[in-house]
């Protein structure tokens, strides 16, 4: 898997490179003929599979390769790429349904307490200028490529709490039994801020999602893998409809994406069964690097 991830990802900085042509509506490049349909549905295809893998959604890399390769403003950049995740977690949400993997009961309290925040921060995203957001989001892409790069855990020990946290069993389709107690009070204020994270870069949530309950609520991996993508189709379905009634979403690119988002995500599911999601953070890491310093320099 790390021999070829490497390559992968390089391609998609190139296909970006390759796509974006002088064709321009509104100030955003358009989808001028075949060869770019299917090449974007092809760049949808890979990063919804690495999405799906990481439980991430894939926006992280939707947006900053929309505003980089196709001149789209922050805010229809949010939009679209909220489309396309919304399109990802969907399909792999019903691939991880089949594997019963999760967990319905956390992934719908979690997903209550982001929808607010989604609003927040979509709310919040009209105000940013094409710099401002530029800069804003090359440092949180930094940020999140050290800590995939370091794979570091997170984890916070409370103390003097008057309950435990309830333990939880969930036996997938394999038959694998999972065992763990989250502290539900934590994971719904870490839900909550996601939500805004989500709305205010259009990047899913799930990439922060996944860490907060792997790391910080020790849910195993692959649950909560699962239950972020579960989380994700809610949350970013509200996104799709408060960006389309503001007119901020492109609606070609979203579909391209959108249906390479899909396919990507069924095999994703598929090799999520086989392969350890930290065998494939360091290269991702790598990626989002590249992404931010593209963008920020295309600013300075």
């Amino acid at each position: 898997m790390k021999k070829i991830l490497f390559p992968i990802l390089i391609m998609l900085l190139m296909a970006g490179s390759a796509i974006a042509g002088p064709v321009a509506i509104d100030g955003h490049a358009v989808v001028a003929d075949l060869p770019e349909a299917i090449l974007l549905i092809v760049f949808g295809c890979v990063v919804g599979l690495i999405g799906t893998l990481i439980g991430a959604g894939g926006g992280f890399i939707h947006v900053p390769m929309l505003m980089i390769f196709f001149n789209f403003t922050p805010q229809l950049a949010i939009g679209t790429s909220i489309t396309a995740v919304f399109m990802n977690a969907l399909s792999g949400t019903f691939s991880y349904v089949t594997h019963k993997r999760i967990d319905y009961d956390i992934g719908l309290k979690f997903a209550t307490a982001a929808v607010p925040g989604v609003l927040v921060g979509a709310v919040i995203a009209q105000h940013f200028t094409f710099t401002t957001f530029s800069i804003f989001f090359s440092v949180t892409l930094m940020l999140l490529s050290l800590h995939l790069f370091a794979e570091k855990d997170i984890s916070i020990v409370l103390t003097n709490v008057p309950e435990k946290p309830e333990v939880r069993l969930l036996i997938d389709a394999e038959g694998e039994t999972h065992l763990y107690a989250p502290d539900m009070s934590i994971g719904l204020a870490g839900s909550f801020f996601t939500g805004i994270f989500s709305g205010l870069f259009g990047i899913g949530g799930g990439i922060i999602h996944v860490p907060l309950m792997y790391s910080v609520l020790g849910m195993p991996v692959h649950i909560a893998t699962a239950t972020s993508h579960f989380i994700l189709a809610i949350t970013s379905f509200f996104a799709v409809v408060v960006f389309t009634g503001m007119h901020e979403i492109d609606l070609d690119f979203a579909i391209f994406i959108g249906v390479g988002a899909i396919l990507g995500a069924y095999f994703g599911a598929r090799l999520s069964r086989k392969t350890r999601p930290r065998s494939i953070k360091r290269g991702i890491a790598v990626c989002l690097l590249l992404l931010a310093l593209k963008l920020i320099t295309g600013v300075m």
